[in-house]
């Protein structure tokens, strides 16, 4: 998965279809919510969600002003595009420690699952309920956990990939800027 797709889908994650929207526009000038709403004809609520979404992330600020006729606030928005790399390395980062943090946990411990599928629990709860589901009375069984383990260990792996992607690609502009000086 290029970059592009992938701060399209964290995009879309964070801030929904009317935040990748706007995302995509790529407006060159600051705008008001209102401006948006008016041309996308998108409902005011949703823009200012979505944006509020994308300021969160570090991808969009805005600067409020007040209407001098109206005495209300206005909100112009500006998107920083030239973020998306921190933006993204930084979700990256925070993506891996989750996954990490499950795979420690899924690796210390040993796991029983109901035959019907309704509870996962660890052995110290399965010994505490008698090997029985506490929903359905089936019985608790061991349950695997390899094919787990081994898919977050190639999730933590495609995401050391593409950290290293993202940190080659910054090096060689900092070469190429520093060429450029010399």
């Amino acid at each position: 998965m290029e970059q592009e797709d992938i701060i399209r889908e964290l995009i879309e994650r964070v801030a929904g279809e009317v935040g990748l929207i706007i995302y995509t526009l790529h407006p060159k000038r600051e705008f008001t919510d209102e401006e948006l709403a008016n041309e996308l004809g998108i409902e005011i609520n949703d823009i200012r969600r979505a944006l509020f979404y994308l300021y969160e992330i570090g991808l969009a600020d805005y600067r409020r002003k007040r209407d001098d006729e109206t005495g209300w606030m206005e909100y112009y928005w500006r998107i920083h595009y030239e973020r998306e790399k921190e933006v993204l390395r930084k979700e990256l980062l925070k993506t891996k420690k989750k996954l990490q943090e499950k795979l420690e946990t899924e690796e210390s411990n040993v796991y029983y699952i109901c035959s019907n599928g309704c509870v996962k629990v660890s052995y110290e709860e399965a010994m505490e309920l008698n090997f029985m589901c506490p929903r359905c009375g089936a019985p608790l069984e061991y349950f695997d956990t390899s094919a787990v383990l081994e898919k977050l260990r190639e999730e933590i792996e495609k995401i050391d990939e593409l950290l290293k992607k993202i940190d080659s690609e910054e090096q060689g502009k900092a070469e190429k800027a520093e060429k450029e000086i010399v």
